[in-house]
C-alpha cells in the first residue's frame, strides 16, 4: 500500500518513479507522487529490473544503466551489447543481473564488482526475447527470435536443451515471451494470439488460452493465477489448474502495454501514459490510484521502498530535503564527465537541436559550478575532446573518465566517442504538475468483469 514505488520506463527516453502516498485529508484514500525521473538512454527504455536497493534499465540506444535507489546514483553504465536490450533479469541472490540483446548474446553481470563475468555470444541465431530464471534452481530458460526455447544450467553456463517452437502451429512462428510461476512449477509462453503453459513434471501444456486479440504483457499474481494485458485495453486473469473462461476486464481504452505485481498490488500502465494500482483480495480487484504521466510507458516495476529502506531522503529533516530531491532528480556519477558529441542511434533519427534549459539540466552529470562544468560549457563545434585546451586540473579529471574496467572475460569496451553537435530532443517530459487531479481513481471508466469479481474504481 503506501510505500510501493512504481517505476516506469518511456518511450521518449525517461525512467520515472512514482511512490504511493496517503492523503493528508483521508489516510484510506492514495496517490500516485513522482519521486524521480532520469534521462540517461539516448533512445526508447525496453526493460527495466530491480532486485533489493538496485535498478537496471535497458534500451535501444544498446545500453544498460544501474541505479542504486537508496542514494540516487547512478553506479555504472555498461555497453557490451551492440543491439537493442530486450531483457534484464536479476538472480533470486541479485549478485547477478543477466542481458539480452538483439545481438544474440546473454551476459552475466557481476553487481558487486559492476563487471561482466561471462558472455555466451551466440546465445541464439537471432535476438534474444526474454530472459527467465528459475526462482529456487540455477536453471533458465531463455527465447529466442528463431523461435527456439532454451534451458540453461547457469552453473555450468552449458546449454542443457534445445527446443525448437517455429513448427508448432499454435504459436504461429510468432513468441516474445518467457515467464516462470513463482513456485517454478510451470513456465508460460506468450505468443501472437495465445498463451500457453507449460508443466514441468509433464512438459507438456497445461493450459493454453487462445486470445481476441494480440496479448502484450503477462505476470503471474499466484503460483497457478495469471494475468495478460491485451492490445484492446482488457485484462485477461486465469487458473492454469482450471478449466473457467477467463475473466476478462475492461482497464483503458489503449493496449495494456506493461504489468508487475507484488503482494496483492497489481500496477498497470497503458501505451496513453496511464498508470495504475490495483488491489486484488479474493474476488474482489479494487482500483487504489491512477494518474498519467504525459509519456508513453514501455515497462514497469513495483517496489516497496519502506521495507527495504529505500529513499532515506524523505525521512529528512525539511531543511535537507530540496537539495537531496534534487540529487535523486538529476540521477549521476560523482566525479565523472561524460561528453556524448554523437550517437548512432540519434543519427538515425530526427535531430533537433538542444537548446533547452531543462534538457541540459536533466544530463548534468557534475555539480553546477564545478571547474569541469565550467571548462565544458566553452565546448561548441569541435570533434574530439583532444583538440580542447583545458587547464591540468581539468585535463587530469578528463583522462580519468578514459580508464575502463577490465574483466574477468575480457569482453568489456570502451564507448566510442565520434563527433556531433545536436542531440535528440525528448518529444514529452514526465508531467510534475497536477499528480492530484487523479487521485483515487482518476477518470472512472466503465469495467465489466466476470460474475463473482467484484470491481470498484
Amino acid at each position: 500500500m503506501a510505500g510501493l514505488e512504481i517505476i516506469v520506463g518511456t518511450y521518449e527516453e525517461y525512467t520515472v518513479g512514482y511512490k504511493v502516498e496517503p492523503l493528508k485529508t483521508d489516510s484510506s484514500r492514495f496517490y500516485l507522487k513522482e519521486i524521480f525521473s532520469t534521462h540517461n538512454h539516448t533512445a526508447s527504455v525496453r526493460v527495466l529490473a530491480t532486485h533489493g536497493k538496485y535498478l537496471a534499465s535497458g534500451g535501444s540506444d544498446d545500453r544498460i544503466c544501474i541505479f542504486d535507489l537508496e542514494s540516487g546514483l547512478l553506479k555504472d553504465e555498461m555497453l557490451h551489447h551492440n543491439g537493442t536490450v530486450n531483457c534484464l533479469t536479476f538472480s533470486p541472490k541479485g549478485d547477478y543481473l543477466f542481458s539480452g540483446s538483439n545481438d544474440g548474446k546473454v551476459s552475466a553481470i557481476n553487481t558487486k564488482r559492476l563487471a561482466i563475468d561471462k558472455t555466451w555470444s551466440n546465445a541464439h541465431r537471432g535476438s534474444v526475447l526474454s530472459f527467465a530464471i528459475h526462482p529456487q534452481s540455477s536453471i533458465a530458460l531463455t527465447l529466442g527470435s528463431d523461435m527456439n526455447l532454451k534451458t540453461w544450467d547457469l552453473v555450468s553456463g552449458r546449454t542443457l536443451y534445445t527446443r525448437g517452437l517455429r513448427n508448432d502451429p499454435k504459436y504461429n512462428g510468432q513468441l516474445a515471451l518467457v515467464e516462470w510461476s513463482p513456485d517454478g512449477q510451470y513456465f508460460a509462453l506468450m505468443g501472437q494470439r495465445v498463451v500457453d503453459v507449460i508443466s514441468v513434471d509433464t512438459t507438456k501444456s497445461s493450459r493454453t488460452v487462445q486470445c481476441s486479440c494480440k496479448p502484450v504483457s503477462l505476470c503471474w499474481i499466484s503460483e497457478t493465477e495469471l494475468t495478460v494485458g491485451l492490445d484492446d485495453g482488457h485484462l485477461l486473469m486465469f487458473d492454469v489448474e482450471e478449466e473457467d473462461e477467463p475473466e476478462k476486464i475492461r482497464i483503458y481504452e489503449s493496449r495494456l502495454k506493461a504489468l508487475a505485481f507484488l503482494g496483492n498490488h497489481l500496477a498497470t500502465a497503458s501505451s496513453s501514459g496511464d498508470i495504475s494500482l490495483w488491489k486484488i483480495d479474493g474476488n474482489d480487484f479494487n482500483e487504489m490510484c491512477t494518474t498519467n504521466i504525459g509519456c508513453r510507458p514501455t515497462c514497469m516495476v513495483l517496489t516497496d521502498a519502506d521495507k527495504l529502506g529505500l529513499h532515506k531522503y524523505l525521512q529528512q529533516p525539511e531543511d535537507n530535503k530540496n537539495e537531496l530531491r534534487q540529487t535523486l532528480k538529476n540521477i549521476h556519477a560523482v566525479g565523472r564527465v561524460t561528453v556524448e558529441l554523437e550517437d548512432p542511434v540519434q543519427e538515425a533519427s530526427q535531430m533537433v537541436p538542444n537548446t533547452s534549459k531543462k534538457n541540459k539540466r536533466k544530463l548534468q552529470l557534475v555539480p553546477e559550478g564545478s571547474t569541469a562544468t565550467a571548462a565544458l560549457k566553452k565546448i561548441k563545434n569541435v570533434h574530439s575532446i583532444e583538440n580542447i585546451s583545458l587547464s591540468p586540473k581539468v585535463s587530469q579529471q578528463l583522462q580519468k573518465t578514459k580508464k575502463v574496467k577490465a574483466n574477468m572475460s575480457g569482453v568489456w569496451e570502451e564507448e566510442d566517442v565520434e563527433a556531433g553537435e545536436d542531440e535528440k530532443k525528448p518529444k514529452n517530459k514526465p508531467r510534475k504538475q497536477g499528480l492530484n487531479k487523479s487521485i483515487d481513481g482518476g477518470e472512472r471508466r466503465k469495467k465489466v468483469g466476470k460474475q463473482g469479481r467484484r470491481i470498484s474504481i
